[in-house]
C-alpha cells in the first residue's frame, strides 16, 4: 500500500544515521507549497542535535512558504524562502549547495534574527566587511547571497529598494597574472617526472599518469573538472585533424556524489579543440593502454571510477613542491595557455580555446600582462658607444 500524501507545509518521518564518530545527519521528506515532495537533511554532533537543526529548517520552511514576505520577518525565514525559490530555478546543483552552506553557516549565525526592518544597510555592510576581512571570496558570496534575498523582499513590496546594493566590500589589489615560460614547462616536465617515477616512496600512492594529464592540461587549455571528464566519446584522434569536443565536467553534488556533469561551466564552454602533436601522442599512448571504465573516461581514477579534481589537486602538490614550482597550481597552466595564443595570434582565439564568452574576463584574469616598450634601440645605443675593452679589440 502506498504511503500517503504528506498535506502541503508539512513532513513525514524523521530519521537519524551515525555518519561518522560525532556527526550525525537527520532527514525527513518534506512537501512544500508547490506540491513538490523532497528530501531535507541536516547534520549535528549528536542525532539529538542533528534533529533538532532539521526541525527548526523544517519548521522555517514551512512557515516561509505559507508566509507573506513583511517587513517584520526575520532573516533566517527570508533566507528559506529565498533557497526554496532557488530550488525551482534552473540553478546548478553545486551552486545552490554553495548558496544553502553560505547562508545557514555564515548569515543565519549573524543575523537570522534581526527582521528585514532592522537589516539597514549599515549593519549588513559591517557584516559584509567583518566577514571579507576574514575571507575576501566569503565575503563576496554572502554579498550574492543576500542580494537575492533581499531582491526577494523588494519583490514582494516588503522593502522599497535592496540594501544590499548600496554595501561595499573592501577594493583588492588584483593580482598579477602568472604563466610559465617555455623553458618553465619544460623543467617543470623533468621534475614531474622525476617526482612520478621515484623509487621506494612512503605515503599516499603517486598517480603514475599525472604527467599525462599535465599534457593535455597543457596542450588544450581546459579546466580541471573538464579534462577529468573528456570521455573517449569526444576524443576523434582519427581525424585529418584530431580534436576533442569539451562537453562536461566532474562535479560533486550534495547527495550524489562525485559525477559527470553532461555540459561545461558554462554555455560557451561547450567547444571543440584541435590538438597539438603532443596532446594526439598522449592520448594515443592511453587510447592503446586503457582499461574499460563506467564513464569511458580518458583519465580515471585508479578504481575505474570518475576521478575526484581535489584528489588531482592534492596529487599536484605533492608534485610541484618536489619540481620546486610551489606556485603553479592546475589553473596555472590554463593562463600559461592563454598567454601563449594571446602574443602569438590575439585575445580572441584565446578566449575562443578557453570556452570564455568573451575577451574581458580572459585578458583581465588568465593573460600575462605584457607592457610593450617603443622600439628606442637607435636612440639607446648611443649610450653603448665607445666602451672600453671593445676598442682594443675592435683594434
Amino acid at each position: 500500500m502506498p504511503r500517503p500524501r504528506l498535506e502541503l507545509g508539512t513532513w513525514g518521518k524523521i530519521t537519524r544515521t551515525e555518519v561518522a564518530p560525532k556527526r550525525y545527519r537527520a532527514r525527513a521528506r518534506f512537501r512544500d507549497f508547490t506540491g513538490k515532495t523532497r528530501q531535507v537533511e541536516a547534520w549535528g554532533t549528536s542525532g539529538a542535535a542533528a534533529q533538532r537543526a532539521l526541525e527548526r529548517d523544517l519548521r522555517d520552511r514551512a512557515q516561509s512558504a505559507g508566509e507573506h514576505i513583511t517587513r517584520e520577518m526575520r532573516i533566517s525565514t527570508l533566507g528559506r524562502s529565498w533557497l526554496a525559490e532557488m530550488e525551482q530555478s534552473e540553478l546548478k546543483p553545486q551552486s545552490l549547495a554553495e548558496y544553502r552552506a553560505t547562508f545557514t553557516q555564515r548569515i543565519e549565525p549573524a543575523l537570522g534574527e534581526y527582521a528585514i526592518r532592522e537589516a539597514t544597510i549599515s549593519v549588513l555592510d559591517r557584516f559584509l566587511k567583518s566577514v571579507a576581512a576574514e575571507r575576501p571570496a566569503l565575503g563576496k558570496q554572502c554579498k550574492v547571497v543576500l542580494n537575492g534575498m533581499f531582491g526577494l523582499a523588494a519583490r514582494h513590496d516588503a522593502i522599497t529598494h535592496n540594501p544590499v546594493r548600496e554595501t561595499k566590500l573592501p577594493s583588492r589589489q588584483r593580482q598579477a597574472v602568472m604563466a610559465l615560460s617555455l623553458d618553465e614547462v619544460q623543467a617543470l616536465r623533468r621534475g614531474v617526472y622525476a617526482w612520478q617515477n621515484e623509487p621506494g616512496t612512503h605515503g599516499p600512492k603517486r598517480a603514475p599518469d599525472l604527467l599525462d594529464l599535465v599534457d593535455v592540461l597543457l596542450g588544450t587549455g581546459l579546466r580541471i573538472g573538464e579534462v577529468c571528464a573528456l570521455r573517449w566519446d569526444d576524443v576523434d584522434l582519427g581525424a585529418e585533424q584530431p580534436a576533442i569536443v569539451v562537453s562536461g565536467t566532474v562535479v560533486r553534488v550534495k547527495g550524489k556524489g562525485l559525477t559527470r556533469q553532461a555540459h561545461p561551466k558554462t554555455s560557451s564552454g561547450f567547444r571543440r579543440l584541435i590538438l597539438p602533436t603532443f596532446v594526439v601522442e598522449t592520448l594515443l599512448r592511453r587510447q592503446v593502454e586503457a582499461q574499460p571504465n563506467p564513464w569511458n573516461v580518458v583519465f580515471p581514477s585508479a578504481a575505474g571510477t570518475l576521478r575526484d579534481p581535489h584528489n588531482v589537486r592534492r596529487q599536484w602538490r605533492d608534485a610541484r613542491t618536489a619540481a620546486g614550482f610551489e606556485w603553479v597550481s592546475p589553473h596555472t597552466f590554463r593562463k600559461t595557455v592563454a598567454t601563449l595564443v594571446d602574443r602569438t595570434r590575439d585575445t580572441e582565439s584565446a578566449a575562443a580555446l578557453l570556452g570564455h564568452s568573451g575577451t574581458a574576463v580572459t585578458h583581465a584574469h588568465y593573460v600575462q600582462k605584457l607592457h610593450e616598450a617603443p622600439d628606442l634601440s637607435n636612440v639607446l645605443s648611443q649610450l653603448g658607444a665607445n666602451r672600453p675593452g671593445l676598442i682594443e679589440k675592435g683594434g
